[in-house]
């Protein structure tokens, strides 16, 4: 309890006067003196530079009025303006803490906003604007129309040891409606959602999903959306399945070497025994493949023989087979 009364106390007693003490000023009044003085050098700083000429560069921000609101742009037109300005310190100071928003009257064309800027820096006397940036813009809008496009979520989801995506993703609503100009709306196809991001996942996921910003170029009936899935653990099964050829011409057998392959995948717990019991992957080659190559190998195709199973194809060995004709008498 001691130590901690001690400690407590410990700015009461850096400013206390001790018994050692012989000269004027205290522990406590030498920090005081000491703050003030640095305060009183940094205002006389202030004063001294700050009545000095400077240059320096800033953003304003831009707004256009005055457009009907049936319209839209068909390309949004800068929101900042990047100016270069000379003056005294003191004038700049004001300046960059409260930048003017410059208001640029509707023209649908070119409008030289370098201009617009030069007029309100009229009033300031004291400071002279240098340069521009963009000097002019281009302001384009069309009548507004509107289009129905489907939501693609953008995922970021990385799942635990042996979990995946159990299913379809699901997006809800499925799809949004757009309003801009036409010529914009004609590029879209669809629309992002921002990105989802979750780590570690090992069971159904249920999030509401911001709609991706459309920096203003469109108006959008949602802003969020709701994406989830199932998942599921995984477990690996093995088979091994005959080479097959497909469309092969009547009178012409074809043979592979190896003729048979091992196929490791991925299942569903829930689904392995219903895998086990059955063949779940074919292999094949196509005739048409076998007419056009030219190295004595090719790559057989894998195709699961139903979708219900949820199968995750993980390797096949060997990955390529050569193959012979055989002619039938």
């Amino acid at each position: 309890m001691a130590d901690i009364k001690k400690s407590g106390n410990w700015f009461i007693r850096f400013f206390k006067i001790s018994d050692s003490e012989t000269t004027y000023f205290h522990k406590g009044e030498i920090v005081i003196v000491f703050l003030v003085g640095c305060l009183i050098a940094l205002s006389l700083w202030f004063l001294v530079n700050l009545g000095r000429e400077y240059n320096i560069t800033m953003e304003i921000p831009l707004e256009v009025v005055g457009y009907s609101e049936e319209m839209a742009f068909s390309e949004i037109p800068p929101e900042y303006a990047e100016i270069g300005v000379s003056g005294e310190g003191w004038n700049l100071f004001s300046l960059y803490r409260n930048p003017p928003e410059i208001i640029i009257p509707f023209d649908d064309g070119t409008v030289n906003i370098a201009d617009i800027i030069q007029q309100h820096f009229a009033t300031h006397p004291d400071l002279v604007l240098q340069k521009v940036e963009p000097s002019t813009v281009s302001i384009e809008v069309e009548a507004k129309t509107s289009k129905r496009v489907p939501v693609v979520p953008e995922m970021d989801v990385r799942f635990a040891n042996r979990f995946e995506v159990f299913g379809s993703v699901q997006v809800d609503p499925d799809s949004v409606t757009v309003t801009g100009a036409e010529s914009v709306l004609d590029t879209l196809q669809s629309w992002p959602t921002d990105a989802l991001r979750l780590r570690n996942v090992q069971e159904q996921v249920e999030e509401n999903v911001r709609l991706a910003d459309s920096r203003g170029l469109v108006s959008m009936d949602v802003s969020e959306v709701t994406v989830s899935f199932d998942v599921t653990e995984l477990t690996e099964g093995e088979i091994r399945v005959n080479v097959r050829a497909r469309n092969v011409p009547d009178g012409w057998q074809i043979r592979f070497n190896p003729s048979v392959l091992t196929i490791r995948y991925d299942v569903p717990i829930e689904y392995y025994s219903e895998a086990q019991e059955m063949v779940p992957y074919v292999a094949y080659v196509d005739y048409r493949e076998i007419e056009h190559d030219t190295t004595g190998y090719l790559e057989p195709v894998i195709e699961p023989v139903t979708d219900d199973l949820d199968l995750r194809l993980r390797s096949i060995q060997p990955r390529r087979v050569s193959y012979f004709r055989v002619i039938e008498d």
